[in-house]
């Protein structure tokens, strides 16, 4: 009967079993490697035995086909397909990136998901195609009737299904690393690590104001006398939306028990370009003197000098605690929800901590660097940064994680400017010329609380940075524009969305004046914009 029902196969069934076989290896080559070539904190078993379920299903549908058996066994690839690409995409940042975070072997994960996704394409073809070429003879009426294996065939492939149900709703793609200090975990005693005590520790009890006081320059001069003991640092991504950057969260954790870096992203990360002081301590045994590895982040201070305390009743996280890894130059791993914005929102970072190694090398192109002008401040954003680590690899580094000194813009110049990256250095010269703008004086109509309302501000025209801004004189509105062209006795301007406007520039008994023209403003909500209508205004050179 067997043998008979082996010479019974047609296409659909052998189309199947190449899928099981594929599938089969797969999951093999994903469950002897996937401990170290997974992205760093998410490896997991998932994918493999979701694939050994299909294959199971496979024998079972072999043996005892069913209708529909290949389109079951295409449900089960297709899930193992998707656990697998949510469990290690995150590899493809490091490759797109140029950088090291999340770590894990590309080539073998690549496999994986081509594997997988063959399995899936087989079996999906299966459905196109007959089983059997003779029902009857692979199992007849009379043996379908009294045979058990009507039910017991059924009966496996709804565990088969429940089983990878399971797996699929439980998976998170991550095996969680022992928490410090529980059975199998790791412990700095005796490893001649740092250790750093909760009760000892002099920086726990210090505000971030406190904190952003110290200078700059204090902080970076810890690094230098060779007082850093840990360096973590952390990627953003937003899933499957293909924001996927070395928005950085950095942490240097120094042997006085302080802690300090800088968070940053480019323009398409949850930094928008912007670089903020992160600063803190750490510990790694608590105050009843057993291990456990925190990071408390206090809060972050602006280039400005405002400082911003740790949100933690908006959703960040200011205790963060650290678990122990083992993968690739990594030694610990977590996961923390980061204030943004002030505070105003959250988004979740990964960081991944190592002892601390100088950088090998640091490179700096700064071919595409503009000018500067005077008052300027320093704007690293056409910098391209290589860095190649202690371990010798070379990593392409957002600028903004790069610590930059020397830069001084009070005087026209050439100035030199020192960069630092995990104590490798460069140095490049930046031109500082003069800046050449007028600021103007008088009644403007500033839109307050919806109604254009004259007000006294200030106009400052920018021909340096091509730019022109009207402020109340009082700080509380302002309106920006830029300057699209300046000629004899004029200047071409555009003021919050108007059309470009022509201003004159006249020399009278009040001195040099500018007259603005009536025009249409629109002031843009959430969502909405609104246009108003603004009447001329005459403002006076100031002296």
């Amino acid at each position: 009967m067997l043998k008979m029902g082996i010479k019974n196969k047609a296409a659909g069934s052998y189309l199947s079993l190449a899928a099981a076989v594929v599938a089969l290896v797969t999951a093999i080559v994903f469950l002897a490697t996937q401990a170290t070539a997974a992205p760093l904190g998410h490896d997991g078993n998932a994918p493999g035995v979701v694939l050994l379920a299909g294959v199971a299903a496979a024998i079972v549908l072999f043996i005892f086909p069913v209708r529909f058996g290949a389109l079951i066994q295409a449900i089960i690839y297709n899930i193992a397909l998707y656990l697998v690409v949510v469990q290690l995409y995150f590899v493809f940042a490091d490759v797109i990136n140029h950088v090291t975070f999340a770590g894990g072997n590309a080539g073998l994960c690549v496999l994986y998901m081509a594997g997988t996704l063959v399995s899936c394409l087989l079996s999906v073809a299966a459905c196109f195609f007959r089983q059997t070429r003779d029902e009857a003879v692979e199992a007849p009426e009379e043996v379908r009737k009294t045979s058990p294996v009507g039910a017991v065939a059924p009966a496996v492939l709804l565990c088969v299904i429940a089983v990878c149900t399971g797996v699929y709703l439980n998976m998170d793609g991550v095996t969680a690393s022992p928490a410090p200090g529980s059975d199998g975990g790791a412990t700095a005693e005796g490893t001649g690590l740092v250790n750093m005590n909760y009760n000892d520790n002099t920086f726990k009890d210090m505000t971030i104001e406190e904190l952003g006081a110290i200078p700059r320059e204090t902080w970076l001069a810890k690094e230098a006398d060779g007082q850093v003991a840990y360096f973590f640092e952390g990627q953003y991504t937003e899933g499957f939306g293909t924001i996927v950057d070395p928005g950085c969260l950095d942490m240097y954790l120094c042997t006085d028990g302080s802690m300090y870096g800088t968070f940053s992203g480019p323009a398409t990360s949850v930094a928008g370009g912007t670089v903020s002081y992160v600063y803190g301590y750490w510990y790694n045994y608590d105050e009843n003197g057993e291990y456990n590895f925190v990071i408390h982040i206090t809060g972050n201070q602006n280039l400005d000098g405002s400082t911003v305390a740790t949100n933690v009743e908006g959703g960040a996280d200011a205790d963060v605690y650290i678990f122990d890894t083992d993968h690739g130059a990594y030694s610990w791993e977590a996961s923390l929800s980061y204030g943004l914005y002030g505070g105003m929102m959250t988004r979740n970072i990964n960081i991944y901590g190592q002892e601390y190694a100088k950088a090998q090398s640091l490179t700096i192109d700064a071919s595409s660097l503009p000018v500067f002008y005077t008052g300027d401040s320093f704007d690293s954003t056409a910098l391209a940064a290589t860095a190649v680590r202690a371990n010798g690899s070379e990593e392409s580094i957002w600028n903004g994680r790069i610590n930059y000194t020397g830069f001084d813009s009070s005087t026209p110049g050439t100035k030199t400017v020192t960069a630092s990256f995990l104590g490798a250095t460069a140095t490049f010269d930046v031109t500082v010329e003069e800046l050449v703008a007028e600021t103007y004086t008088g009644s403007y109509e500033l839109v307050a609380d919806g109604t254009p309302t004259a007000t006294e501000a200030q106009l400052v025209v920018d021909y340096s940075h091509k730019t022109c801004k009207v402020t109340s004189m009082d700080g509380t509105l302002s309106i920006s524009g830029t300057l699209v062209e300046s000629g004899d006795g004029s200047v071409t301007i555009t003021l919050n969305g108007s059309e470009p406007l022509t201003a004159v520039i006249t020399e009278g008994g009040a001195g040099t004046q500018i007259t603005i023209p009536a025009h249409q403003e629109v002031v843009a909500g959430w969502g909405t914009s609104d246009t108003y209508e603004i009447g001329e205004s005459t403002m006076t050179l100031a002296s």
